[in-house]
């Protein structure tokens, strides 16, 4: 079984680096076409989806919909999967705030983004330990099963970095300080395979769009 992973298109946050995490931000103008021309590449590769997992996220569940509009699995009459525990992970009060601005002074948040084990979230915010943990849940609970279901060979999930990250972590056995060395830009997708229980990472960061921008975009 094919398993792949997306992120969510561009946002207003994203294009000015501000840390999005739990904020609900929409996407932009670019952000809707980058979808659109990542669901245009998907057909051309002949790749259609058997299942359609998306975080409720707004700028992710929009992509998910110009994705199943784009591929005919809306028209098929499939119904998309919004799961909680695809969420992006909650940065609590750092959120808003520019990433190259706070990180002149704040030593935590360049924990954050450059040795995550030593980041210390603010009780709104949650831990690495936390997405990790959902992430796990849903892979075990959620996707393994579905190798036992003959009708499905190719699952999409479209989601956020910091969760497309965690998925990483344990597919390609990373450590968590390696966390944000792994590139994720807006609509990027990356390909596992589900056997026997096990994923394996077949293809990473496949772009179907080309931005030099987007690719020497900061992180966030």
């Amino acid at each position: 079984m094919n398993i792949y992973i997306m992120r969510h298109g561009e946002t207003k946050w994203n294009r000015e680096g501000r840390i999005q995490g739990s904020s609900d931000i929409a996407l932009t103008a670019y952000g809707v076409e980058l979808a659109e021309i990542t669901g245009d590449g998907f057909c051309r590769d002949g790749i259609s989806f058997d299942r359609i997992y998306s975080s409720p996220m707004i700028r992710a569940a929009t992509t998910a919909r110009i994705i199943a509009d784009k591929t005919s699995y809306t028209a098929s009459g499939k119904e998309l999967y919004f799961d909680d525990r695809l969420r992006e992970m909650c940065f609590g009060k750092y959120e808003g705030l520019k990433l190259k601005e706070i990180r002149q002074y704040d030593e935590n948040i360049v924990n954050c983004f450059s040795k995550p084990s030593l980041y210390v979230p603010d009780p709104t915010g949650e831990t690495y330990e936390e997405v990790i943990g959902r992430i796990d849940d849903f892979m075990d609970r959620e996707l393994v099963p579905l190798e036992f279901e003959p009708d499905l060979s190719n699952v999409l999930v479209i989601c956020h970095g910091t969760v497309i990250r965690a998925f990483l972590r344990r597919i390609k056995g990373i450590s968590l300080d390696d966390f944000w060395n792994l590139r994720q830009p807006n609509c990027c997708v990356n390909l596992a395979e589900l056997k026997n229980g096990d994923f394996t990472l077949l293809k990473e960061n496949i772009l179907y769009y080309d931005s030099e921008e987007m690719l020497n975009r900061p992180i966030m």
